[in-house]
């Protein structure tokens, strides 16, 4: 009941201001304008404009006007103001004074005289409760003054001393009612804000206190990045069964492009050697884009026979177009884009405003575009290829420390790549272990063990 007659309260008091608001119109008032001119070609002099105005803001040129509006004009204005009925006057007393004089008051209040044209034209502003009458009201100006001038030159003789003047644009009234004075706009909006504010301070939810129930707890968000871990510390893959889980982990061929990107900080040489292998894999039932960005690794730099071959170097940087920088692999049915020859590293390319365009490109006419990329969590750039929205597959050793994937992944995640593929690869450090040892002489040749034989390592899918 407390906070109903809370809301109560509030929606009254709204109601109270546009009330208010409303009743600052009230009693509605109109203005009129009507003018003088100036009957010369050059412009009058300064004195004669001052002492129009002047004679037009009269007291007696209101009286005079009032008179001849009529006694019925005259309630009409004099009644119109909200001050003279509550007795309030800006010009001074009127009570106990007669109709036509308290009418005077008004129209002198009400009247506004502006020079313009640089004195020539004389423009007259009036309002009145109607339009109809705020219109006579400018012309009885006119028309008084008009006649006022008249009967002085008539009786002087001299008619020098005041450039003539004619009726200017007659009065005419706009159909809208005067907005509220500037005094009473300014005090509605501050009670509005005022109501605004209480309203808001009044409604805040109460802080808790105490032992808070689980269930009213805000529920975590899951968030909205992706990952998935291939392998771990101590287990690493090997690099072919690392290929078998990443074709896996591309998804199948057909609608929306798959984009692939192949990146590591400890094991470049591993990562485009596993790049090429996935290329060559996806394009035995696909179209399939290889993309060298690391042109540091030897295994990139020899997908072409030609070693100066154009590639993404030269097409990030407008020196040429795809025709010429797409190759055919030797091994696959993949199309190979080599680094170029002016790859150093690769971090340039990465930074380069056009790689997103042209990856986007590609994924136009291709079913997988897979990139060998450096170090994507220190290279500049990465931020416009997360919006290309691809799988990043992040390579690490498995001899690394268990700290070193989480680092890479958060460097990731830092740029804003959602859908990130940790790989944890086998160094091969059982090799090194098992490599030839010179055997120990004996006198004995037949307790001498036999030389070990050592079969050349070999790599499904190498390049």
């Amino acid at each position: 009941m407390l906070r109903a007659s809370s809301l109560t309260a509030w929606q009254v008091a709204a109601v109270l201001l546009v009330i208010a608001v409303l009743a600052s119109f009230f009693p509605l008032r109109f203005t009129a304008s009507a003018s003088l001119v100036f009957d010369l070609g050059t412009q009058p002099p300064a004195a004669s404009v001052k002492g129009v105005a002047q004679l037009l803001a009269s007291r007696e040129m209101a009286y005079d006007v009032v008179q001849r509006l009529g006694p019925d004009n005259a309630a009409r204005i004099a009644g119109g103001s909200l001050a003279a009925r509550l007795g309030i006057d800006r010009h001074g007393a009127t009570e106990g004074r007669s109709e036509t004089m308290r009418a005077a008051w008004r129209l002198m209040g009400d009247l506004d005289v502006t020079p313009s044209a640089g004195g020539r034209d004389i423009s007259l502003s009036l309002s009145a409760p109607t339009p109809a009458l705020a219109a006579r009201a400018a012309d009885t100006y006119v028309a008084a003054f008009l006649a006022l001038d008249a009967a002085t030159r008539a009786s002087a003789g001299d008619t020098e001393q005041l450039p003539p003047l004619r009726r200017g644009a007659p009065g005419s009234a706009s159909f809208l009612p005067d907005p509220p004075r500037p005094i009473a706009l300014c005090l509605l909006l501050a009670a509005a804000f005022m109501l605004v504010i209480a309203r808001r301070n009044a409604v805040q939810a109460p802080k808790a206190e105490g032992p808070v129930d689980r269930a009213v707890l805000p529920v975590e968000l899951q968030p909205t990045h992706r990952i998935a871990w291939l392998g771990g510390t101590g287990a690493g893959l090997d690099e072919a069964g690392a290929v078998d889980r990443l074709a896996a982990q591309a998804g199948p061929p057909g609608g929306a492009c798959h984009l692939i990107l192949l990146t590591s900080e400890d094991l470049p040489e591993a990562s485009a050697r596993c790049a090429i292998t996935l290329a060559r894999r996806l394009s035995e039932d696909a179209r399939v884009a290889l993309v060298a960005l690391d042109g540091a690794a030897e295994s990139l730099a020899a997908l072409v026979a030609d070693p100066w071959a154009p590639g993404m170097s030269e097409l990030l940087f407008g020196v040429a177009g795809f025709g010429e920088t797409i190759h055919r692999d030797a091994k696959s049915r993949a199309h190979v884009i080599p680094p170029g020859r002016d790859a150093r590293g690769g971090s340039a390319m990465v930074a380069a405003e056009r790689l997103a365009l042209v990856l986007e490109s590609l994924r136009l006419t291709y079913d997988y575009v897979v990139v060998a990329s450096p170090n994507l969590g220190a290279a500049r750039g990465g931020q416009r290829l997360a919006a290309l929205d691809p799988l990043v597959v992040c390579i690490t050793a498995d001899t690394a420390p268990s700290t070193a994937a989480v680092e890479s992944f958060d460097a990731l995640a830092e740029r804003h790549f959602s859908r990130v593929v940790m790989l944890c690869l086998a160094s091969g450090r059982d090799d090194e272990v098992a490599a030839p040892q010179s055997p120990v002489p004996t006198l004995d040749a037949a307790e001498a063990p036999p030389p070990p034989r050592h079969e050349a390592a070999q790599y499904a899918g190498a390049a």
